[in-house]
């Protein structure tokens, strides 16, 4: 097993078990980690609605811009493409 998996940190996103890092996850990586075809979510007219439920800090939204969401195991993620308004 490598560093990196070793380090890895298990999370619930759009249904999906996945890894990452851990630290911090941002508006424009989870846009990413969700939609890896779609262009950067910092420079794309693509809106996307993003709501986490995380053991420490609750349920919240995150929106273009928010302070990044500190990764803890277990927390769910979901990521949807939304229409702008």
């Amino acid at each position: 097993m490598t560093n990196t998996h070793q380090n890895a940190v298990k999370i619930i996103l759009n249904l999906e078990e996945i890894e990452v890092h851990p630290g911090h996850l941002t508006y424009a990586q989870l846009a990413h980690l969700a939609y890896p075809d779609d262009p950067p979510a910092d420079s794309s007219d693509i809106v996307y609605t993003i709501t986490v439920s995380h053991p420490e800090i609750g349920d919240r939204s995150v929106a273009r811009g928010d302070k990044p969401v500190p990764v803890k195991e277990g927390m769910v993620c979901n990521v949807r493409k939304t229409g702008r308004s």
